[in-house]
């Protein structure tokens, strides 16, 4: 992007789309029973799409090695301070988990692609790699064992291993690294299929941000109940982003503007939407916490990314 009047041809559909989900609610055209619906759709479907077109089109360097490890490593040291967040706001049990991991999939691919274009989701996806590790193998396990119980490692590994957004990855990764990406283009069939996704990836932006301005609600006693948490979260993620995007990618590893946007936007984004859907029932207030706390989080990571692309405008 390099004029204003491209940077806001990025930016207008971020915010007309989730202006437009808020509206859909409040007009009844929306209502919880069809968004959960297109949740699954988008997390069973288009994001492996998108992911699966991603990892078997992009050119990996070396470089990128240092990102995968780095972001995992980020969300560790994350989840550690979460600890002591609670202690020093004498919040709720979940609060560690509030603390780390980040809503890539319905959220910060949505905005990133819908600021940059679908050509440069490769690059973001590259950085959620690392991520979606931690997620995998650090963080639902953690979370699993302090709702639940004793998670297994069995349990782990059947759960990461049946995700569909995993096996988009782990699929489109094989045929890059077999060097089958041209030959699939090539065929009739083949190319048919990567046709049908690219279809699928399309609507990414679309869905994700019209559902996204659906779960936007809040009230005064939910944003005061968010605001200390969300606060010292935020404070930490923005400075780790700025960090790492211009000190580490930038400088360090000499790596462009696109992949610094992407480094960037993941550590602004909020916690994962996941860790709701693991609270049993009988922790309703810790489920009303997170719900608060993702909704804020939600508004002020969509407020800093569209404040970072007008400033990143050369």
């Amino acid at each position: 992007m390099g004029t204003l009047a491209e940077t806001l041809t990025g930016v207008i559909p971020i915010i007309a789309l989730i202006a437009l989900g808020i509206l859909l609610r409040r007009i009844d055209l929306l209502d919880d029973a069809i968004v959960d619906g297109l949740k699954r759709l988008i997390v069973g479907v288009v994001l492996p799409a998108v992911l699966f077109t991603a990892f078997l089109t992009m050119e990996f360097r070396a470089e990128y090695l240092a990102i995968i490890l780095i972001v995992p490593a980020a969300c560790v040291a994350l989840l550690g301070l979460g600890y002591l967040a609670r202690r020093l706001l004498g919040s709720p049990a979940v609060t560690p988990f509030l603390f780390t991991g980040f809503e890539f999939g319905m959220v910060g691919l949505a905005l990133y692609t819908a600021a940059y274009g679908i050509a440069e989701v490769p690059t973001a996806a590259i950085v959620g790699l690392g991520h979606e590790f931690f997620i995998w193998f650090v963080f639902v396990t953690l979370l699993k064992r302090q709702s639940d119980g004793r998670v297994t490692v069995r349990e782990t590994l059947t759960s990461f291993v049946r995700s569909p957004v995993i096996i988009a990855i782990a699929a489109g990764l094989l045929l890059n690294v077999l060097g089958l990406r041209e030959a699939i283009a090539a065929n009739a069939v083949g190319g048919g299929l990567l046709r049908t996704l690219e279809y699928l990836a399309a609507v990414i932006v679309p869905l994700i941000l019209i559902v996204v301005g659906y779960g936007t609600r809040l009230s005064r006693s939910g944003v005061r109940q968010a605001l200390p948490l969300v606060a010292s979260r935020f404070a930490v993620t923005l400075a780790m982003g700025l960090l790492l995007s211009e000190a580490v990618v930038g400088q360090w590893l000499g790596l462009g503007a696109p992949v610094r946007a992407a480094v960037f936007m993941l550590f602004i984004l909020p916690p994962p939407f996941i860790v709701p859907i693991f609270l049993p029932r009988r922790r309703q207030d810790e489920i009303t916490y997170s719900n608060n706390v993702l909704s804020l989080y939600t508004v002020v990571s969509i407020a800093t990314f569209v404040v970072y692309v007008f400033a990143t405008v050369a």
